[in-house]
């Protein structure tokens, strides 16, 4: 999908409300998006703007809205209206506007400290919201640290629902195709952008079989970049994942590399991670090769809770640090 920056009008309609565009704020695989205010509140949103050259694109777009429309989560980004634009070239525009997110998205987080007791509130809370959404039949399928988004208070908001589909349909379509068209497309657009090689997917996406358990393993590398701080550096930007050397290739992200050169790469955390030893082994056991090895997301969650009482240690660290 190409990407839709264009110059917008500075006045725009979105379903109910009038907004007023302020600052481009990014581009990603499936839309731009905007800072946009309500003129009549003077409320702060986040507006997508979602290209849409042929009926499939549209139907995306629509998808994205009616999925955020479902889902209720306070680790989960909330949508605030939905509508159609036509720009002066007669190219059609899908507006989704959501809840603003002062705090950035988590890589451009990750290349500050943070302490031991934000970092677990971070997996904390994208791990409950990822089981809510697999306890709804919704996988994501495109979790990594640009797609967490953090409130004014620091507070995980999974955005990016782009790829999101009902688990039904997954397992219905995407699951018995042998030829891959999804992750095809998925793959050739991280190949051809500026981001590089897919560092967040799991091994098994690269063969176009795979079920919710592939957003575990995405978890998993979400987690293992909050522990670790391992990035891989592309045109001169730095994005936290889990990552592998290869002779001859230099880093590749962990699915990656299980899919296509070893499927028994495994990772390892350095001295400097931070983390007891139980959430570091909980996060291992998330980014095993096959997916019925890893926990499902709601045990991961459940584990993840579990861990305050088994390292008396590491939960006094916790406390004693301050929140920033």
């Amino acid at each position: 999908m190409q990407q839709a920056w264009i110059d917008l009008p500075p006045r725009l309609r979105v379903g109910d409300k009038t907004v007023r565009v302020e600052q481009h704020l990014g581009s990603g695989a499936f839309g731009d998006v905007y800072k946009v205010r309500d003129e009549a509140r003077s409320k702060v949103y986040a507006l997508k703007d979602v290209l849409c050259l042929n009926a499939s694109q549209v139907l995306d777009a629509i998808r994205e809205a009616v999925t955020l429309c479902q889902i209720s989560h306070e680790n989960i980004i909330a949508i605030k209206g939905a509508d159609r634009f036509v720009d002066n070239q007669s190219n059609l525009h899908m507006f989704i506007l959501t809840e603003y997110c002062a705090g950035g998205n988590l890589n451009e987080r990750l290349a500050r400290p943070s302490s031991e007791r934000i970092n677990w509130k971070w997996m904390s809370q994208a791990a409950d919201a990822v089981a809510y959404l697999h306890r709804n039949d919704v996988v994501h399928r495109d979790l990594k640290p640009e797609n967490v988004l953090l409130n004014g208070r620091g507070n995980v908001k999974l955005a990016d629902f782009g790829l999101a589909r009902e688990y039904i349909a997954l397992r219905r379509v995407d699951a018995r195709r042998n030829d891959g068209s999804w992750m095809q497309m998925f793959v050739q657009y991280y190949m051809d952008s500026d981001v590089g090689s897919p560092y967040w997917l799991a091994p098994e996406c690269f063969a176009g079989h795979y079920t919710e358990k592939a957003d575990v393993f995405s978890l998993g590398l979400l987690f293992f970049a909050i522990l670790e701080r391992d990035y891989k550096e592309s045109n001169g930007k730095m994005y936290y994942g889990a990552f592998k050397r290869i002779r001859g290739v230099g880093k590749v992200g962990l699915g990656a590399a299980m899919a296509m050169y070893n499927p028994e790469t495994d990772i390892a955390f350095s001295r400097r991670a931070q983390g007891s030893r139980d959430v570091q082994r909980l996060v291992i056991e998330a980014l095993q090769y096959d997916p019925d090895d890893r926990p499902s997301a709601v045990e991961l969650c459940n584990k993840l809770e579990e861990t305050e009482d088994l390292d008396l240690e590491w939960l006094f660290r916790l406390l004693s640090e301050d929140s920033t």
